[in-house]
């Protein structure tokens, strides 16, 4: 009888063992690396219909060199599809929001780009709420209508007279972007007030985009589309 039990115990230890070095045990072997997941394919901004809604920074205008382009053309070559320019120099927010539904049941864009603010802040400089109130809805919109937002900080205000003034309240609605859109909504942001300096805009008045500054916000918005997988 004990050498039975024995041969059983000794029968139990070499299978335990048997399934120890089956699974890699011992010390001898290793965990297999886990599969990593497939890349993402780029996206590909062929299928894509795209307008940009704004002001005179959108629309393009350049005192330093008028017959130079604004961001949305040099976007277009970069991208390789047509990127539908409806800035219209002067508005405000509110302008943008009034005209939107028509402007989404018109074009039936893929894509809305957003960069509207800077007059708001020569307007009404304290009045973040309403402006961020006014994006929230440009958003909630454009969303409604099965398009993607995209929106642009503010660039900086350079010029000597009341700089700092202007600056103040751009930093505060950038920061509410940042806040309200980019963390609360998942908006994303092409992030222009994180780069730009005075010398990318103009000398004379310092609202709008020099040459190099229009240039690199061609490449700030290719950047965001390209590089954010929801698209």
């Amino acid at each position: 009888m004990k050498n039975k039990i024995r041969i059983t115990v000794l029968l139990l230890a070499l299978l335990a063992f048997s399934f120890v070095l089956a699974c890699g045990g011992g010390g001898g072997g290793s965990t297999p690396e886990p599969t990593p997941p497939p890349t993402p394919a780029p996206p590909d901004p062929s299928s894509w219909k795209i307008i940009a809604l704004g002001d005179s920074i959108t629309y393009g205008i350049n005192h330093d060199n008028p017959n130079e382009e604004g961001y949305v053309p040099k976007l277009s070559r970069m991208l390789g599809v047509d990127v539908i320019n409806l800035g219209v120099p002067g508005v405000r927010s509110d302008y943008v929001a009034d005209h939107l539904v028509e402007n989404l049941e018109k074009y039936h864009p893929t894509h809305v780009l957003v960069l509207v603010g800077a007059n708001d802040v020569q307007q009404f400089p304290y009045d973040v709420s309403h402006y961020i109130h006014v994006m929230q809805y440009i958003v909630r919109t454009i969303r409604e209508y099965n398009a993607i937002p995209v929106v642009g900080t503010l660039t900086p205000f350079c010029h000597e007279f009341e700089e700092d003034y202007y600056t103040k309240n751009i930093n505060d609605r950038n920061a509410a972007l940042h806040k309200y859109l980019e963390q609360e909504m998942s908006v994303t942001l092409a992030d222009f007030a994180a780069v730009f300096t005075c010398d990318m805009m103009e000398f004379n008045g310092g609202h709008h985009p020099n040459s190099w500054g229009y240039e690199v916000m061609a490449q700030i918005w290719y950047d965001t589309l390209m590089k954010n997988p929801q698209y």
